[in-house]
């Protein structure tokens, strides 16, 4: 994943800060859960940068350590209310969500309190790509 690795360096660069490395037990455990596999560039980028709580004012905006992804989406229901969609992150009322309706998984956005699939927009094809947005 020298993509998204390098995407993390640039950003680090910019001056965001990530949480550390999360495991590939904990990245498994997640996707065992909820019957999925994450997309190549998104599990680099857990496994790289995306263990840990960050509370710092330049962090990365919205996405969610390893360990907050199955109480987020368990708490809002994201994957009940909208089948073939996993929440990763959010960004106060909106939310960061893998859609897996169409194969290859999109990164996709949603109101909080939003409950028609007509709320549900394409962001971007990869999730290196919204990543890249991200670049200062």
């Amino acid at each position: 994943m020298a993509l998204v690795h390098d995407l993390i360096r640039r950003l680090r660069a910019g001056g965001c800060v990530f949480g550390g490395p999360a495991t590939g037990d904990a990245v498994a455990a997640v996707e065992k859960e909820y019957d999925l596999t994450f997309p190549p560039d998104y599990r680099g980028y857990l496994l790289e940068a995306g263990g840990g709580e960050v509370s710092t004012p330049e962090a990365l905006t919205g996405l969610l350590p390893v360990r907050s992804l199955s109480l987020f989406n368990r708490t809002y229901r994201i994957p009940w209310n909208f089948p073939g969609i996993f929440a990763i992150g959010n960004d106060g009322f909106l939310v960061y969500v893998l859609d897996f309706r169409a194969g290859a998984p999109v990164v996709a956005s949603l109101g909080m309190s939003s409950s028609v699939w007509e709320d549900v927009v394409t962001e971007s094809d990869t999730f290196a790509e919204w990543l890249e947005r991200r670049i200062p």
